[in-house]
């Protein structure tokens, strides 16, 4: 055996002929050890350095997952792992974000539409049987991202390239276009929230007084679906943006608004009108008894003055009644002589009775020289 193989590299060494094929085997093999050589080290590189590396973004959230499985969720700072296959870095937006959601018809009757159709036109049906169409703003925000990516239908990356990835279009077997993902789910979750409530309420309540009542109804309820749902989703605004009745009952709605602003603003004068009255009866009430406590104070007063006046002239006159008559009608002869003009007179005699004579309107004393020309004559 080995006289053969010596006898075979003998001849090769004779011959010559593979020689460069050899050499050339040989140096391809160097080469693709090198290329190989080279890409192991760039892959121990690319596992060891940057390829793991990644830091999470404002307003975004980080899910690391192993295998599938979620190992870690990630919401600020910068963070290491095992790159693809092993590990995959799932970005989800916390931000706030806005869902626009409207109940309106595709068709108004003016443009003839003679009736709603179901599937095509949006309204929703409250619970005395009539018909309102409505516009939404929900303003909401990813609370707890792992829910949010396992429960919402998310696709498998929600964020690329920094934004927010749309919803996936499907065509279903009936040849149907839709869109399947998480904005659809909160839509068809609000809508449904919509529908649960305009059901149990009035189209009163919800057109003209209870608005804002009806508004924070819609709200529960959809937080109530979300949270059923597992959704990871925080709701921090639902606003009602519009809502009215149909174009072809407009009109009589309007005519319904019209008399109740009417009545309110009768109301409101009357009601003007009383607190006016009230106000003015008040302040006369006031006025009369304030009136009626000074006049009973003066009362009083003039009562307690004379009260004590006569007590004072009641003792003197029980001390001395002879003296105190005289002294009375002596000031009351005065005051009433102090009125009269003219003469006055006092006769009698001593020891009878003395009359007093007044005389009235005296004859008028005529001037020296009125006499003095009389005489002349």
């Amino acid at each position: 055996m080995e006289d053969n193989k010596s006898v075979i590299t003998n001849e090769f060494d004779r011959s010559g002929r593979y020689d460069a094929g050899l050499k050339s085997l040989a140096k391809s093999l160097r080469v693709a050890f090198m290329l190989l050589l080279t890409g192991i080290v760039i892959t121990l590189v690319y596992f060891v350095s940057g390829a793991g590396y990644f830091s999470v973004e404002p307003q975004q959230a980080v899910i690391v997952t192993r295998f599938g499985k979620i190992v870690k969720t990630c919401t600020s700072g910068g963070y290491w792992f095992l790159p693809f296959p092993v590990h995959q870095f799932i970005r989800v937006q916390t931000s706030q974000q806005l869902l626009n959601i409207d109940f309106a018809a595709a068709v108004t009757m003016n443009e003839g539409g003679d009736s709603f159709e179901p599937g095509r036109d949006n309204y929703i049906i409250t619970g005395d049987a009539n018909i309102v169409h409505s516009s939404w703003t929900v303003a909401y925000r990813v609370d707890n991202p792992e829910k949010f990516y396992l429960n919402m239908l998310t696709p498998q990356f929600p964020v690329m390239n920094g934004k927010v990835s749309p919803d996936d279009e499907f065509i279903d077997a009936d040849g149907m276009t839709g869109t399947r993902g998480p904005v659809t789910f909160l839509r068809n979750l609000f809508r449904r929230a919509v529908i649960n409530v305009t059901a149990g309420a009035k189209v009163n309540d919800i057109l003209y007084s209870g608005q804002s009542a009806y508004s924070e109804d819609v709200r529960r309820e959809f937080e109530k679906l979300l949270n059923a749902y597992e959704s990871g989703i925080v709701v921090e605004n639902v606003g009602l943006n519009r809502i009215y009745p149909p174009v072809k009952t407009k009109a009589a709605f309007d005519a319904v608004t019209s008399a109740g602003n009417i009545s309110s603003a009768l109301r409101n004068e009357a009601m003007a009108y009383k607190v006016e009255q009230e106000n003015e009866a008040r302040a006369t009430e006031a006025s009369i008894i304030a009136a009626g406590k000074a006049y009973k104070t003066k009362v009083v007063s003039s009562l307690e003055a004379q009260s004590e006046y006569f007590n004072k002239i009641y003792n003197q006159h029980r001390l001395q009644p002879g003296t105190l008559t005289m002294a009375l009608y002596t000031e009351m002869l005065k005051d009433v002589a102090g009125t009269i003009q003219g003469d006055k007179f006092l006769i009698g005699t001593q020891g009878e009775d003395k009359e007093l004579w007044f005389k009235f309107n005296p004859e008028p004393k005529t001037s020296t020289n009125a006499t003095s020309g009389e005489g002349d004559k």
